[in-house]
């Protein structure tokens, strides 16, 4: 998955076990891999102030494990992720723009209440593009949504590790008759951690999420899903395109495929602790 998604994605996680636990592993912020390219890492919620069309930011936590702290003392219960899709994708599909800036939907950290969830979602912005130690980015997690009806979305991790499975299998097979071989290679990487005892070890990110806390099969169908995310700018497999006119149709049904895939089992796999 890209950097956005698995920052995202511990967050949530890393978030959950202090509100289950009171406790964050020492050196989370900034050690985990993460925030390898961050140089900042904070959360803000916005105010209107009286007589002003502008709206104030105000940082609550300047880094993960405070914000983790400010909500547990705010009555929060337990984080969960949630996905918004784009809506009108008649110029271009969502897979198609995973790769750009604001492009393929919006990833929302779901803080969930007694009785409502609050939305939080982030900003990117390149701070210092020269910088030695290569931390680029400031991060902004903001509060865009309050007091909204709560989803904690909840998938079934049987059906969404066949699911995978199974496109995985049509992708690589599909990739191969391409003669894409490299790509083929790839879903075939993606399927051997779906079915890997240890399917974190095959993984860039290591310690993506506290991985006591998740099942054999969440923790398959997680990482599964970051080795199959190709969806990326020039070069990557949504960037594409095959000649045979019915092949391309098919490569553009399994792509699409695959994405909301991807998208169901990350939230399926985050959601279940």
């Amino acid at each position: 998955m890209n950097g956005i998604l698995a920052q995202i994605v511990a967050i949530t996680a890393y978030g959950n076990n202090y509100l289950t636990y009171g406790h964050v592993p020492a050196g989370f912020y900034p050690d985990n891999a993460t925030f390898r390219f961050c140089n900042k890492v904070d959360f803000l919620e916005f105010h209107q102030p009286w007589l002003s069309k502008k709206l104030k930011e105000t940082v609550v936590a300047p880094e993960p494990g405070e914000w983790f702290r400010y909500l547990k003392k705010d009555g929060c219960q337990r984080l969960r992720l949630c996905f918004k899709s784009t809506g009108d994708q008649a110029i271009a599909k969502e897979h198609k723009l995973a790769g750009m800036a604001g492009g393929g939907g919006t990833w929302y950290i779901e803080a969930v209440y007694k009785n409502y969830s609050n939305l939080w979602s982030n900003r990117w912005q390149v701070h210092d593009p020269n910088a030695a130690d290569q931390k680029i980015w400031s991060v902004n997690y903001g509060r865009t949504s309050w007091r909204q009806k709560t989803q904690n979305l909840q998938i079934a991790q049987d059906g969404m590790k066949e699911q995978l499975g199974n496109t995985l299998l049509e992708l690589a097979e599909f990739a191969f008759k391409q003669n894409l071989e490299s790509w083929g290679k790839q879903f075939e990487s993606a399927l051997g951690i779906l079915a890997s005892e240890h399917p974190e070890e095959q993984y860039c990110h290591k310690d993506l999420i506290p991985l006591n806390n998740y099942s054999l099969t969440a923790k398959q169908i997680l990482f599964a899903a970051g080795q199959a995310w190709e969806f990326g700018g020039m070069g990557s497999w949504n960037d594409l395109r095959v000649s045979n006119k019915e092949d391309n149709e098919l490569y553009d049904k399994l792509s699409a495929q695959l994405y909301y895939n991807i998208i169901d089992a990350v939230i399926c796999a985050v959601n279940s602790y």
